[in-house]
């Protein structure tokens, strides 16, 4: 029994590494997309440019004018000659904020009854002109404070907001569940594309030994890509890593152990291989989405909520960010693992009662 398993296991990974789909999904991708993702996926507001009407053409306006110039949020500030200029530029998104600073600005500054600015933002791109937005209310608050020391700003976990220190953490995680999900989503449907699968259904082994099979060999090679990207977002990314590197390493195992249940459970309803990589990526697109990756899961409609406790992505997050920034210890990382064991075991069973029904 444990030599036919050690036989299947071994069939498995000359199986996977001999598929040309299956290989380019564990070399070239993983590493690319870390790259790509972790420079393109940001929430940060940078190299925009905004829009000025001054209306005051006084000394404190200038003082803000400049100000908004030096800041490095801001690739280009363009001073507008009126209401219709104002209109054009943002009309044909050259600007994507405009600030307008009334003609009473520099009296009411100076008289202390209240000098207003107007901030008109681009709502095409809402996210973008209201993270803009929040930048310029920062710039004038500091610019015309009357006591710059009143207000000390800290920021835990990130001091600096980093970009890298929390998209890093968040594609370890996505990047191990498209490799994971995808190779155990082409498994079974393989054999079926092949041939091979009437061969396997008459061999002398039980289902449950046909499925720890199947699962072993994509699960050694997710936990594997797994701690090459964390290697990576610490060695070239200089993302820090403060907690438990066992907590980390259980809590993969637990993931994609989660994760191999959903991807084999697709592969034992797919005929061909393009069945299985399109039924991984109906999972993967939600799974993502309803993570908590760039939304936090708090924001979300009150009666989604709920269908996110079945997201294995959501609790492997919250783990990973608190083991890379937090220091999180056993009695909190075991909240977000056992519902992960829960997930793999239920989904593992499901995939096991399918696969018995397509043998017999």
């Amino acid at each position: 029994m444990f030599y036919q398993l050690l036989a299947l296991i071994r069939k498995e990974f000359l199986a996977i590494w001999s598929d040309k789909r299956s290989r380019l999904v564990i070399i070239l991708p993983p590493m690319l997309q870390l790259v790509l993702f972790a420079f393109a996926v940001t929430l940060e507001v940078k190299n925009v440019s905004i829009g000025v009407l001054d209306r005051s053409n006084s000394y404190e306006s200038q003082e803000l004018i400049r100000a908004l110039k030096y800041s490095d949020r801001f690739s280009q500030v363009l001073f507008l000659k009126g209401n219709k200029d104002l209109e054009e530029k943002m009309d044909s998104q050259k600007i994507l904020v405009a600030v307008e600073i009334s003609q009473e600005f520099s009296k009411n500054l100076k008289n202390g009854t209240g000098a207003t600015i107007g901030l008109i933002g681009d709502g095409r791109r809402s996210n973008s002109s209201q993270i803009a937005i929040g930048y310029i209310q920062l710039i004038v608050e500091k610019t015309f404070s009357q006591n710059s020391q009143s207000i000390v700003l800290r920021n835990w976990y990130n001091p600096n907001l980093d970009n890298f220190w929390w998209i890093l953490p968040n594609l370890v995680g996505s990047l191990t569940m498209i490799v994971a999900l995808i190779l155990t989503s082409l498994s079974v449907a393989r054999e079926r594309e092949l041939g091979t699968f009437e061969q396997i259904s008459v061999a002398p082994l039980s289902p449950m030994t046909l499925i720890i099979g199947k699962t072993i060999p994509p699960m050694v090679i997710s936990i594997i890509e797994a701690i090459l990207i964390y290697l990576s977002a610490i060695t070239f990314f200089g993302v820090p890593f403060i907690g438990s590197f066992w907590i980390l390493l259980v809590s993969i195992f637990a993931f994609v152990f989660s994760i191999v249940g959903f991807g084999l459970f697709i592969s034992s309803i797919s005929s061909t291989q393009q069945q299985g990589i399109l039924g991984a990526f109906v999972l993967l697109v939600p799974s993502i989405l309803m993570s908590g990756f760039a939304t936090p899961v708090e924001n979300m409609p009150h009666w989604l909520i709920p269908y996110t406790d079945f997201v294995a992505l959501k609790y492997f997050l919250i783990l990973i960010k608190g083991v890379y920034l937090k220091d999180i210890t056993w009695d909190i990382a075991i909240l977000q693992i056992v519902p992960m064991i829960i997930l793999g075991v239920v989904t593992l069973t499901i995939a096991t009662w399918f696969f018995k029904k397509k043998i017999n």
